[in-house]
């Protein structure tokens, strides 16, 4: 009996291609350390993180205390009780119990790349669970997204960001959801916006699709994440202090543009003080192009911020219609969906960071799936989703080289357009005909009956 292509083992060119991939990933893991430690000045952002840690374990403040480049800790507290294994003490102080920095930084990465590889591997096994374990089909169901977001998951690992561990918390979520393990996928969920905040967005997933059950999952982690951690580490009051900071210098100063520490404004919420990818940067800087005019203001006018509201106002209605309207329980129009409200995510947050295209990964192997699923003897999508995918991976990794040429291209929101394009088309894939249903079985929990369904019945 004859084995289809799909199913056969990698060719050997596919071989040494995987091994000359795994080789990068390796090299760049070098340069990584090299960056982070044996230069003049540490060159990634992870040395924030791991100052936050030594701050827990010292009692000193997390939001006070700056790694060796002045950089401050701008994520909720809980995170930075996560980081204390690798805490890494100011210069001076005593390093008795700590980790070396150089073997700190190396586990973050290795573990960064393993979040990577599991994410692509939950996505894949939700949509395409009959794929033969090792064949073609199999691999390039996990590696082809990695290559389409290589930019923005190397950005990620480079200035050592949480990044890829949110793309991992919210792999798995999905993945809990397909296998009916709906307060557990919440918890997932959940779990990630304790970290970071933003993919509390993504909590209209469950919403959507009507999942209460994911909802107590998602309270579950916020009440340890937010309330029985903290307590623990810095008592009730010290706890709720920590959480009024954050809100007040973090959240409500990179949304309004106003309040909140100036040291925080210098790293994070000032319109012009880094590369950020949302319609509110990019509006604000086609309104001024000169980066050398002496007047560029710092922050975006209230016009141009309530420009990014209203802009993400509709593009979020019309992602919830046109989920009402189409959404099906197929895994992989499901994937497609959580995809589109990751893509939306990175664009709507009025601070968007470049390795936060490492997010749209969920959107990209959606599509990607999705088009396997529908070929059984496929190892590749088909043209039209291949090529949406190579053009939005072109214009995501352009902004993220040096030069005149791709600052102008990263600060007039050349990364962001490609984004909502994808989106556009993710949401265009919604409810298709599909060729053959070979996907994962229906997710077991309530789902709007699809006018295609309604017109089949």
């Amino acid at each position: 009996m004859s084995v289809r292509p799909a199913d056969a083992r990698l060719y050997r060119f596919e071989k040494v291609g995987l091994a000359l991939f795994a080789l990068l990933v390796l090299s760049y893991g070098v340069m990584t350390e090299i960056r982070s430690c044996f230069l003049k000045f540490r060159h990634t952002d992870f040395g924030m993180l791991a100052r936050a840690g030594w701050a827990v374990r010292t009692g000193d403040d997390i939001y006070r205390v700056t790694d060796d480049g002045g950089l401050h800790y701008t994520y909720p507290s809980a995170f930075s009780v996560v980081m204390t294994p690798l805490a890494d003490p100011p210069a001076g102080a005593d390093r008795a119990g700590y980790l070396p920095y150089a073997v700190s930084v190396a586990v973050f990465y290795l573990l960064s790349v393993g979040f990577v590889a599991w994410a692509v591997h939950a996505l894949a096994r939700a949509v395409l669970p009959d794929a033969v374990r090792g064949s073609r089909r199999w691999w390039y169901a996990r590696t082809v997204p990695v290559y389409v977001c290589l930019g923005g998951i190397g950005f990620s690992l480079g200035r050592g960001q949480v990044t890829l561990l949110l793309v991992a918390l919210i792999a798995v979520a999905f993945l809990a959801a397909v296998r009916g393990r709906r307060v557990v996928s919440g918890a997932w969920l959940g779990a990630a916006a304790v970290i970071k905040v933003l993919p509390a967005f993504l909590l209209l997933f469950p919403f959507v699709r009507r999942d209460w059950r994911a909802g107590v999952g998602v309270a579950a982690a916020a009440v340890v994440g937010l309330g029985v951690l903290p307590a623990a580490v810095w008592g009730v009051d010290g706890a709720l202090a920590q959480h009024a900071f954050f809100v007040r210098n973090v959240l409500q100063a990179g949304a309004t543009g106003s309040g909140g520490e100036q040291r925080f404004a210098h790293e994070l919420t000032k319109t012009t003080a880094t590369d950020s990818q949302s319609f509110q940067a990019a509006i604000h800087h086609v309104l001024y192009l000169d980066r050398e005019k002496a007047d560029r203001p710092a922050h975006a006018s209230a016009n141009t911020r309530l420009a990014h509201w209203g802009i993400s106002g509709v593009l979020t209605a019309i992602t919830l219609l046109v989920a009402r309207r189409r959404l099906g329980p197929d895994p992989a129009d499901q994937l497609v969906f959580l995809g589109c409200l990751c893509g939306l995510m990175m664009v709507v947050t009025p601070v968007s960071h470049m390795h936060y295209y490492a997010l749209v990964l969920p959107l990209v192997a959606g599509l990607w799936l999705r088009s396997l699923a529908d070929r059984p003897e496929a190892v590749w999508a088909d043209a039209r989703t291949t090529t949406a995918l190579a053009v939005w991976g072109i214009m995501t990794a352009l902004p993220l080289f040096p030069g005149p040429v791709f600052v102008i291209i990263r600060e007039c929101g050349f990364g962001a357009a490609a984004t909502v394009g994808l989106w556009a088309f993710g949401l265009w894939t919604l409810g298709r005909p599909a060729g053959i249903a070979v996907g994962g079985d229906p997710i077991p929990f309530p789902t709007r009956t699809t006018n295609a369904t309604r017109r089949a019945a």
